[in-house]
């Protein structure tokens, strides 16, 4: 595996927090408050949203075609994305809501800096997309800082600050184990797309593997130098991505979890902080504190797009 940088996505004025796809685009959050669309033929970004807060997650919503919008102040924003139109405006986290992640057709669940989750219901009326609050569920005293959703096993797993990773049912929400994952904080959670395995990556920089079904641990290696921030496996389950504090993402091999690459300074990766990541096809998008947006090839062929 030879990854190559394509290009470099510049134009936010602040961090790159957040990363989704939305059919052959991929939309960046930013610290400026911005919400940008990138396409495949290597147009200028374009202007989405623009919520007057850090933007610190984003999910995409296929029906009602909604994006929502999490920002540091613990905000919500709902984006009709039929005429980019914001149709709410929703405030009740008190602090930063760090992910979002849908948990079906018609519900969300988002991960408080305050420690809840809350769960939103989904619906479309006359005035465009709408969430509704569901439950509001005390988790920890401590940031939850990622949720990942395996839908065929109706598990979720939430990445905690006071170390430990929850595995919830999808839904009721009851709590199924908790993991004793990372020293100083979990940062971030992944499912296994062919097997009964949950990732996590910590403040201490170790990539961790947990069999699902019996709550013990695979595997525990040192993964990066500094906290894990993202990972996310690419669509034929045959790589898993990892974005750190330590200004690298990785690459490894989704069968073993054996390192395959090292996207760096070096080649022509970030200078600082890599914050988030997400997968269109077989490209690698990648958003960090040196406000870029930057594509990464897997077949090992490319050019510098800047």
């Amino acid at each position: 595996m030879r990854p190559t940088m394509v290009r470099r996505l510049s134009g936010h004025r602040g961090p790159v927090y957040a990363l989704a796809v939305r059919g052959d685009r991929v939309l960046s959050g930013s610290g400026d408050g911005m919400v940008a669309a990138w396409d495949a033929n290597g147009a200028a970004g374009e202007a989405v949203a623009q919520v007057g807060q850090a933007v610190f997650a984003l999910t995409v919503l296929d029906e009602p075609e909604a994006l929502v919008i999490g920002t540091e102040g613990g905000e919500l924003h709902v984006v009709d994305l039929r005429d980019r139109r914001e149709v709410q405006h929703l405030v009740l986290h008190r602090r930063g809501i760090f992910r979002i992640a849908a948990l079906g057709k018609d519900r969300v669940v988002c991960a408080g800096g305050d420690g809840t989750l809350s769960v939103w219901t989904v619906r479309r009326d006359a005035q465009g997309p709408r969430l509704a609050l569901q439950r509001q569920i005390p988790i920890t005293e401590e940031k939850l800082r990622d949720v990942a959703v395996h839908a065929a096993a109706g598990l979720v797993a939430v990445a905690c600050g006071d170390g430990t990773v929850r595995v919830l049912d999808r839904e009721d929400l009851n709590e199924r184990l908790t993991l004793e994952a990372h020293t100083g904080g979990a940062t971030s959670v992944a499912w296994h797309p062919g097997k009964p395995v949950l990732l996590s990556g910590g403040k201490d920089g170790h990539l961790r593997a947990w069999h699902t079904e019996r709550g013990t641990p695979l595997l525990a290696q040192p993964a990066h130098r500094a906290g894990i921030y993202a990972l996310a496996f690419d669509p034929r389950g045959l790589v898993l991505a990892s974005a750190s504090r330590d200004k690298t993402a990785k690459l490894w091999r989704a069968h073993d979890l054996e390192a395959e690459a090292r996207l760096d300074r070096s080649s022509g990766g970030h200078t600082h902080s890599v914050n988030h990541l997400c997968w269109l096809g077989d490209r690698l998008f990648t958003g960090g504190d040196d406000r870029l947006v930057i594509e990464w090839s897997l077949s090992g062929s490319g050019a510098d797009g800047r």
